[in-house]
């Protein structure tokens, strides 16, 4: 199980997200408090868009496939940039020799062709012997941008492209129906090889100016025939918190609540052990939230193929 984490609203220093929550994000990596026997020891990577920054139109990007609770240079940075939006994550993967560790598999994506960011929180079980068969529905010019090995990437490559087919303006809407088209493409894939084992496909997808999360297991029920490891392909969390601003109040870290709802936090797991200022997102949900005119919207549809 990866772990992923989103930020939009009022700007706030990295370093509250990251390091200083009693279950903060790099803490998870190696003392989680959800699916606690799965350690992250395969990278981290982050974007992050500042206002203040020059172009600020373009995020910063951080990706390594070093242990990120040894980073020296993780931490500085942490400690000085305080962006409006962020995308982070811990990759987690299966205990084997198999597994490629490196910084061409370090989540988020981000394609120099475009605005868009992806993490991924899953496995597809057998991508394999489907994955050709889904260059079908990538653009030409995201084939060419593939350099991973992870079912993760070419799920971002296969979303962008169905932005390509949508000739309107790129809003939260349109984001949606984009990632529903993709999750359509993995189904009728799968389908075409019989492939019905349990497969998360947790995406968090922002430009900047809205995060889309998604919280779906295609074949739910279909458990993979070893016996050992099943967690990797069964639901993983989901979680959100929105207020006013992100901070430490009354002798903790937690979302400081008001009429002014102008921050939210989506991610994999609670940032905080007091889980009481953060709801679950249900199972076959899509979420959107964005900032209009300083204020959070989310939007909530069923995911229903």
């Amino acid at each position: 199980m990866c772990r992923i984490l989103s930020y939009l609203g009022t700007p706030i220093l990295i370093e509250e997200l990251l390091y200083k929550s009693d279950n903060s994000f790099i803490k998870q990596s190696y003392h989680p408090i959800y699916m606690s026997h799965l350690l992250n020891l395969a990278g981290f990577g982050m974007v992050a868009w500042d206002h203040t920054s020059h172009n600020p139109n373009k995020p910063y990007s951080y990706r390594t496939p070093q242990l990120p609770f040894y980073d020296e240079n993780l931490r500085n940075l942490s400690s000085k940039i305080s962006p409006y939006c962020m995308l982070a994550h811990l990759r987690g993967v299966r205990y084997s020799e198999k597994q490629v560790v490196s910084n061409q598999n370090v989540h988020p994506f981000l394609y120099p062709s475009t605005s868009f960011a992806l993490a991924h929180n899953g496995a597809l079980y057998d991508f394999d012997k489907m994955k050709y068969d889904l260059l079908d529905y990538i653009h030409d010019d995201y084939k060419r941008d593939i350099h991973g090995t992870t079912d993760s990437e070419w799920i971002y490559a296969i979303f962008l492209s169905q932005l390509k087919q949508i000739k309107q303006e790129v809003d939260s809407n349109v984001i949606a129906n984009a990632i529903i088209e993709t999750l359509k493409i993995l189904t009728h894939t799968r389908a075409k090889h019989h492939i019905s084992i349990n497969s998360p496909v947790n995406l968090f997808i922002t430009n900047g100016k809205y995060i889309a999360a998604t919280r779906y297991v295609l074949d739910y029920g279909w458990e993979p025939p070893e016996t050992t490891d099943l967690s990797h392909y069964t639901y993983h969390s989901l979680w959100y918190t929105y207020g006013e601003q992100y901070g430490y109040y009354h002798n903790q870290y937690q979302m400081k609540d008001s009429d002014a709802k102008s921050s939210i936090i989506i991610a994999s797991e609670p940032l905080t052990e007091d889980t009481t200022t953060w709801i679950e997102v249900p199972e076959y949900s899509l979420i959107v939230a964005e900032l209009d005119h300083d204020k959070i919207k989310i939007i909530s549809r069923d995911i229903n193929l």
